[in-house]
């Protein structure tokens, strides 16, 4: 045994450290911040917002026992840290429902599980779903899921490249980027979540086209059945496996062929699929008396008016202005047509479906939010395409040595500009092109700063209209 183990050799992995110092990063954010302590570095609970939408359906069913949300609707009713979870009341019915779906429950329900019987059993803090042994788990989700995410991430870029560019796109990803501030600061949203689930469908979608089984097929359904629960507007990630390796127009009806070769396995796919979203069907079912039920009131899509330029390069929440290593991403589209087609279609064709969809939705900055939010989810996909940039580059000295500097200074500035998010010199809604630009060098607020912000005008969006 000891002869073998001494001729077997250890083989480095620059992308296996990456997801080392990946996973150090995040752990060593997740006990500096301890966020489910309000008070010490973290100003407000990990369950709001947003959060206590999509957390409220676990303390109904297992705690409160009550999915009508009933226990929930008198005036001022606070939970935890004066956490609100706004149901909302179905006509003519004694139930509510909840704005958002419940597929970040899903993930979220191990961790609470774990919660529930730590506070119980160990703590002598009120088992009530919200109190910060409860917040602890929920930080502690998202590191697993992005630490899982990332692990799937590699496995899919090392199906492409080699292990140093994996590693360098890996890296660029999270430090460059506006998901690290989602996987820290803000772990709990919806966001660092679905980037993971987009890695392993990523990474699924492509070994099954290597050798087709029922398992996989499953698998593929039950993943991307909760990317949808998630976010529904996440639908349109089905475009990858259906066009990932189709570098050719044979190609592409090979590929038809082949799906229809494997019809059982489709239906088997979006059986899985339909599977894991009944629940929220029956939910709605249950308390509204409809199978569909549309909870977001009077807010709403306008494709006759998508804003996707400002979306892209505004001063409020222009992703490439906050995020503009994700340029070298979209170039790298581009290049994948002569240099790896087997990816262009697939990202050619999501990209701008995905940027028109979600820069047409009524508040197109999405609320209060660091850089462009809905864009993180499409990083494990634009990681591909980030990649063939990388791997382009690499084999000319000059692209090698001038890239590197762009890349440092661009992920220096994305870790500056999140540590100006957390301390308020980038505001949440209303940047201008003066705040940004008089507040650039400085962390904190500078004077004039707040006189330079502009509000959005939130009536009016929600009817369409420029603001």
């Amino acid at each position: 045994m000891l002869s073998v183990l001494k001729n077997k050799k250890i083989r480095f992995s620059w992308s296996g450290l990456s997801l080392l110092i990946i996973a150090v990063a995040l752990i060593w954010s997740m006990f500096n911040l301890k966020l489910w302590k309000v008070g010490e570095k973290c100003h407000r609970a990990v369950i709001n917002n947003d959060v206590a939408s999509f957390y409220a359906y676990l303390p109904a069913a297992f705690i409160y026992e009550d999915l009508s949300f009933n226990f929930a609707v008198e005036p001022g009713t606070t939970f935890g840290q004066d956490c609100e979870i706004w149901p909302i009341p179905v006509e003519g019915r004694d139930a509510h429902v909840i704005k958002t779906s419940m597929g970040m429950a899903y993930l979220y329900m191990p961790f609470f599980l774990m919660a529930d019987f730590y506070t119980k059993n160990f703590t002598n803090y009120e088992p009530d779903g919200f109190s910060p042994p409860y917040e602890f788990f929920l930080v502690l989700s998202s590191v697993c899921y992005l630490i899982v995410g990332f692990f799937f991430l590699r496995r899919l870029l090392l199906r492409f490249f080699n292990d140093g560019v994996t590693a360098v796109v890996m890296l660029l990803t999270i430090f460059a980027t506006n998901l690290y501030y989602y996987g820290s600061t803000e772990p709990a949203m919806s966001h660092a979540y679905s980037f993971s689930l987009f890695s392993v469908f990523g990474y699924l979608s492509v070994i099954w086209h290597e050798k087709q089984t029922w398992q996989k097929a499953a698998l593929i359904g039950v993943i991307g059945g909760i990317i949808v629960l998630v976010r529904p507007v996440n639908i349109f990630v089905f475009i990858f496996p259906l066009l990932v390796k189709v570098a050719s127009w044979s190609e592409f009806k090979d590929r038809f062929s082949l799906i229809i070769a494997r019809y059982k396995q489709i239906l088997l796919l979006a059986m899985s699929a339909f599977l894991v979203i009944f629940p929220q069907l029956l939910f709605w079912k249950m308390n509204s008396g409809s199978w569909i039920y549309y909870s977001y009131s009077d807010e709403r899509f306008f494709f006759d008016n998508p804003h996707i330029l400002e979306g892209l390069f505004s001063y409020r929440k222009g992703w490439l202005l906050y995020t503009p290593i994700m340029i070298f991403s979209i170039l790298g589209i581009a290049l994948s047509y002569f240099k790896k087609r087997e990816l262009f279609w697939p990202l050619a064709i999501y990209l701008p479906i995905h940027l028109y969809v979600v820069f047409s939705w009524w508040c197109w900055w999405y609320g209060g939010s660091f850089g462009s939010r809905p864009m993180i989810e499409a990083y494990a996909l634009l990681a591909l395409s980030m990649g063939v940039w990388v791997d382009w580059i690499r084999k000319h000295w000059i692209g090698i040595v001038s890239f590197s500097v762009v890349a440092i200074l661009l992920t220096g500035l994305n870790l500056f500009q999140t540590a100006r998010y957390r301390y308020g010199s980038i505001h949440y809604h209303g940047m201008t092109k003066e705040a940004y630009w008089m507040n650039f060098w400085d962390r904190d607020p500078v004077k004039g700063y707040w006189e330079a912000l502009e509000e959005p005008d939130y009536d009016k969006a929600k009817k369409g209209e420029d603001t």
